[in-house]
């Protein structure tokens, strides 16, 4: 994985398997101790003990259609190389929390990529799903809830509107992405 976007829609994909009716995606960043923590938060099938040790095996997966399951190894390699470390949370029939803090004054921290790009597709292609992201950088915040989006009549299966949440993500958080110190984590 080359940025933080393409570890989220990787996560997501799993809580989306595991049945989750509401995610969470976090990113929060604090410049004063050099940190971003990563969260995504589910309320999907859970995980037992057993499975929760397995996570960090590539060669274990759930899925069906392969024998290997490189995504979490991934997450875990990326945030421990910047100094980070990576946490699972999980309880059978209860979801999910997978978190990832990355030292974002570390060379290897990865950027932010795409990050309006990927949550426009997940929230065109999965409008059953209650989605809520939370981008901080200290202070600012900027918070997208799918929720409230339809409570404010916004079609997310409209074909227009996929450029305009995109649209909307990326000025919103290029805005905080400016407040941010100037060494460090990449923003855009």
């Amino acid at each position: 994985m080359i940025d933080l976007a393409m570890h989220i829609m990787d996560i997501v994909q799993n809580s989306l398997r595991a049945g989750a009716g509401r995610i969470g995606i976090d990113l929060i960043v604090n410049s004063r101790d050099h940190t971003l923590l990563l969260r995504i938060k589910d309320d999907g099938a859970g995980m037992d003990t057993e499975m929760v040790k397995k996570l960090d095996d590539p060669f274990f997966t759930t899925r069906t259609t392969r024998k290997v399951g490189l995504g979490v190894p991934f997450l875990k390699m990326t945030c421990e190389q910047t100094g980070g470390r990576l946490k699972v949370f999980s309880e059978e029939g209860r979801g999910s929390v997978m978190e990832a803090i990355y030292r974002t004054d570390h060379p290897d921290c990865l950027p932010l990529g795409d990050m309006g790009g990927y949550l426009a597709l997940l929230l065109r292609t999965n409008t059953h799903i209650c989605f809520r992201f939370t981008f901080r950088i200290d202070d600012a915040e900027f918070i997208l809830d799918s929720d409230e989006l339809k409570k404010q009549g916004i079609e997310l299966q409209h074909p227009q509107m996929l450029d305009a949440v995109r649209e909307y993500i990326r000025e919103n958080l290029k805005q905080i992405c400016g407040k941010r110190p100037t060494y460090g984590f990449l923003c855009m």
